[in-house]
């Protein structure tokens, strides 16, 4: 007797794997920057040039992250090389610039601020001291920043999205360009003549980039140094797109004693870290009240938002940022709820569980005979020619953000070649200059970049108490009626004008 036969279903039609082109500024348009990507014209950009001057310093951006590629074409006028330093290679940082460290230093005393807590007196007296010698320092001259490119395609990433300068076809030589066409998988050549310029803006691209790098995962003491230097330099914003893994913060509900916490961890937790994790969380409040500390969210899909993003309160300046995809819904990573101060664009995620069905339709990797039904009948991509109606739940958005990378192959666009830059700083591989790039980290870079702007265009001031708790309500709009989620240029208001007399 013969079975049943098994019927099984054919591959079905793969995505295509080719997509809709979009523009590598568009981040710049959905948050009100830029009202148009054909002309590039911009309030606040008009703004800040007119505003800026030899009398008005720069808007200053402290970036505690890996470090900064800061000889890009579009970063090198970005990026205070004088001011970076690198907490990595050694306990209390590498200045790039010794002496001009040492200046800031002595211009401002070996006294803590009276708003910064008690505990970390001691390491600001150590810090201070540190960095007070100037190039006398004997640890100057045999401990080299540990800033190779290898470990800065993050860093750089951020650096462009907050603050990258434009750079004319006349200020650079590129080598010839060929483009390609995926329908076809041929390449052309760019007509005899065409200008070819790093034609690329951060937001703020009048601000100042300070470097403060640590490694990976940085130990508290490393990270409440870091906050202390940027208090040192005057920075008037700080970026923080990673999490403090603190103990508290990651056992919940747990009595805070290195015996109960590192039970629950099940770790080994001294006194002495316990006392650092406490006084770094002090710190990170004390700070922000006075400077805004802009912080990812986190990329887990999680309901909670990750240490220290998830100290923001109202009386505090701490800004805990989740991503908005090109459809303007929530990316697939992103947290969501309460504990998000603000959301900017990023690039989406997929996600396939029962409370998101996100797949991107278009990659060569979908199959629709994969899942069942009840998870593929929702599904689309955003600026697909097929795709019509309102942006669901499942539409899945392919806008990544386009970012500055390390020219090489160190970036996450890994270029095939070592070299890159040839003769007189010519480029020889354009396409390894910049990068996709997403996630909360990116979204954190573009709320800093927002702030920045704010402040160079003259729409708030820093200096008050209270500026970092003042800032994050103009960022939300508050000063405009009910405070809106995602952000936009248009929260901050232009000052009214001055009455004549």
């Amino acid at each position: 007797m013969t079975g049943p036969t098994l019927k099984i279903p054919s591959d079905g039609d793969r995505g295509r794997g080719d997509y809709a082109a979009y523009h590598a500024l568009w981040h710049l348009k959905a948050i009100g920057v830029l009202a148009d990507l054909q002309d590039f014209a911009s309030d606040g950009w008009d703004a800040a040039a007119a505003r800026l001057g030899p009398q008005v310093r720069r808007t200053r951006v402290a970036l505690i992250d890996v470090s900064v590629a800061a000889g890009h074409p579009n970063l090198k006028d970005a990026v205070d090389t004088d001011l970076a330093i690198d907490f990595f290679a050694a306990r209390l940082g590498i200045p790039a610039t010794p002496d001009a460290v040492a200046a800031r230093v002595a211009g401002h005393g070996d006294a803590l601020p009276a708003d910064l807590p008690a505990t970390v007196g001691p390491l600001w007296a150590e810090l201070t001291t540190h960095l007070g010698g100037g190039a006398a320092d004997p640890h100057a001259s045999v401990v080299q920043p540990a800033t190779s490119p290898s470990f800065s395609a993050h860093g750089t990433a951020m650096a462009g999205l907050i603050g990258a300068r434009p750079v004319a076809p006349d200020a650079i030589d590129v080598a010839p360009v060929r483009l390609f066409d995926p329908a076809s998988g041929t390449f052309s050549d760019l007509p005899a003549g065409t200008p070819t310029a790093f034609a690329y803006a951060g937001v703020d691209p009048f601000c100042e980039i300070v470097p403060i790098s640590t490694n990976f995962d940085p130990e508290p003491e490393q990270l409440i140094l870091s906050l202390l230097y940027a208090a040192l330099i005057g920075a008037d914003v700080i970026v923080l797109a990673r999490d403090f893994p603190s103990p508290d913060s990651l056992a919940p509900g747990v009595a805070p004693t290195a015996e109960a916490l590192g039970r629950a961890l099940r770790v080994g937790l001294t006194e002495e870290e316990m006392t650092l994790w406490s006084a770094l969380k002090d710190l990170t409040l004390a700070l922000s009240r006075r400077v805004p500390i802009v912080c990812a969210a986190g990329n887990g899909a999680l309901d909670g938002v990750l240490f220290p993003g998830a100290l923001a309160a109202p009386d505090n300046g701490i800004i805990a940022v989740g991503a908005r995809a090109a459809t303007g819904q929530p990316a697939a990573y992103t947290p969501v709820g309460p504990g998000i101060t603000v959301q900017a664009p990023s690039g989406d995620g997929e996600r396939l569980d029962r409370d998101l069905q996100r797949l991107d339709t278009q990659s060569g990797r979908f199959n629709p005979q994969d899942q069942s039904a009840a998870y593929t009948a929702g599904l689309g991509n955003y600026g697909d020619p097929a795709f019509a109606g309102v942006p669901a739940a499942g539409t899945h958005a392919p806008q990544d953000l386009v970012s500055t990378d390390v020219p090489g192959r160190a970036g996450y666009n890994s270029s095939p070649h070592a070299q890159v830059f040839g003769r007189d700083g010519a480029v020889l591989d354009y396409r390894s200059a910049f990068c996709r790039f997403s996630g909360t980290s990116g979204a954190t870079a573009l709320t800093a970049g927002l702030l920045s702007l704010a402040i160079s265009a003259g729409r708030i001031a820093p200096g008050a108490a209270d500026f970092g708790v003042t800032a994050k309500a103009a960022l939300r709009g508050s000063g405009a009626g009910t405070a809106a989620p995602l952000i936009h240029w248009s929260h901050f208001p232009p000052p009214p004008p001055e009455e004549t007399p």
